[in-house]
């Protein structure tokens, strides 16, 4: 085999590979194609709990429970925040209350406070 063909078969091997993960979801929080949770209205708001795990800039990722109202498991997700001015006050390891809402393909923080 030629070295051109051999790079494009090992390529093709690597993106199919890719195909089947979900970088936004916990390992043991993933679930069947059969159990899918519902895709998120549009500026329908949600509400949760959770810990935060990482802050970069205006993106916070929170460890949260599940999230009924759009029938969500326990997961691992980052949220861009509203404003800058959200993720003052709050650091990784601290449990938060959030409200957020679908905007394009991100999850927008539209309140957080530390929760009681």
């Amino acid at each position: 085999m030629n070295t051109i063909q051999f790079r494009g078969a090992l390529t093709l091997s690597l993106l199919l590979g890719a195909c089947g993960e979900n970088r936004n979801v916990a390992p043991g929080n993933r679930q069947g194609a059969d159990a899918a949770p519902r895709a998120a209205q549009s500026g329908q708001v949600y509400s949760a709990e959770g810990d935060i795990t990482a802050i970069a800039g205006d993106e916070l990722t929170i460890s949260h429970g599940p999230v009924e109202g759009i029938g969500w498991p326990a997961m691992t997700m980052a949220f861009r925040a509203q404003s800058p001015e959200m993720a003052e006050g709050v650091s990784v390891g601290d449990r938060v209350s959030f409200a957020f809402r679908q905007d394009g393909s991100a999850y927008v923080l539209t309140s957080l406070s530390k929760a009681e």
